[in-house]
């Protein structure tokens, strides 16, 4: 208990330290060098701080899901995923709106860095190791993503509660994802990442709220996800039922 306590402490400080604690220091004007040092520093934090708090037990790549296949993960989030891309598609002729740099830092980077930060690390230490009950760490993760989201509001109030609740329920959606299909991270990065990626191109919406044709189809997308986790995990199930059955005999 002690021991969990004192993990748990460290994952939320850590992660406190590095999104709120960080903003204090002096923001260079160069944009690259605040990346650098706002987001990318961060990921890297986050690694080291895995690999110590796991070393000689448990690899840092297991730790934070990432030792899964990346490409059958793609896969399985770019048919998930269809509903939005043909959707969206449509609705705006297949006329592409996106530039390099949102393809890079809102679509990619997003992706990656609050998947590793929100999911594998905030969450996933905290569920996996630190042995929080899955609710409490995914309510705790989707808030917290929720907040992180925020600022998409722009002072209006409707619309910032329309985002948190959007947000945290998908972060939770996003947790659970990664839970139900053996740790793997890639799952809810890859559809984190086309999911944004078909609301970039095809401009689906001014914020993560959006409206109803763009909620729709994004509603397509998680109905079709939480059916496809929920008949693999049934299927890995009466696989290791079989495989029992026939070592017995």
């Amino acid at each position: 208990m002690k021991r969990n306590l004192i993990f748990s402490a460290i994952i939320i400080g850590t992660y406190l330290l590095l999104n709120y604690g960080m903003r204090q220091l002096p923001r260079p004007e160069d944009y690259w060098i605040r990346f650098l040092i706002f987001n990318a520093l961060p990921i890297l934090i986050i690694f080291v701080v895995t690999y110590l708090l796991h070393r000689g037990k448990v690899s840092v790549e297991d730790a934070l899901g990432v030792n899964k296949a990346f490409l059958p993960a793609f896969k399985k989030a770019f048919i998930m995923t269809l509903p939005m891309m043909l959707g969206y598609g449509l609705l705006a002729n297949f006329n592409i709106t996106i530039s390099m740099k949102s393809l890079f830092i809102g679509c990619i980077w997003a992706a990656f860095s609050e998947e590793i930060t929100y999911r594998a690390f905030l969450f996933g230490q905290l569920f996996r190791f630190g042995k929080w009950p899955f609710l409490a760490a995914a309510v705790l993760n989707g808030l917290i993503f929720g907040i992180g989201h925020l600022y998409q509001a722009g002072g209006d109030y409707i619309s910032a509660i329309t985002i948190f609740m959007t947000t945290a329920i998908g972060g939770i959606w996003f947790a659970w994802m990664y839970i139900e299909w053996n740790n793997n991270i890639w799952i809810p990065m890859c559809l984190h990442f086309l999911m944004n990626l078909w609301w970039s191109a095809f401009d689906a919406g001014e914020n993560a709220a959006g409206g109803v044709y763009a909620n729709i189809f994004r509603a397509a997308t998680i109905a079709i996800s939480v059916y496809w986790t929920i008949k693999q995990k049934k299927e890995r199930q009466l696989a290791s039922i079989e495989n029992n059955v026939v070592e017995t005999i």
